[in-house]
């Protein structure tokens, strides 16, 4: 099972991404962005999807991608028409936001 956090959402946009990573391999859960440090390290997601707002996120990435080594940073927002994301494996990269290419970030 592929453990997915999402952080920082609004209601609408979690919903949002929680239905487009509805799958049966994949559990999503969700935390606020004052709560992810300690969330992260008691339960050691593959995945972290955050919140970038308008400001472009990387404050809290770079500490998440460092911080929780073997997971997947993906970074996005409705502020943004691309996606940053973080491999496990290392390294960083853009892809234009979508459903599926937030599918494919977080399935690596």
């Amino acid at each position: 099972m592929l453990r997915v956090l999402v952080v920082g959402f609004g209601d609408i946009a979690g919903r949002g991404i929680r239905a487009i990573l509805r799958h049966p391999g994949i559990l999503v859960e969700e935390c606020g962005t004052d709560t992810v440090t300690a969330v992260v390290a008691e339960t050691r997601p593959d995945v972290l999807v955050l919140e970038a707002g308008p400001e472009g996120g990387s404050a809290l990435a770079t500490p998440m991608a460092v911080g929780a080594p073997g997971t997947t940073v993906v970074i996005c927002s409705a502020h943004r028409t691309d996606m940053r994301v973080y491999p496990a494996s290392g390294g960083c990269f853009t892809r234009p936001l979508s459903a599926r290419a937030l599918i494919d970030s977080v399935r690596g």
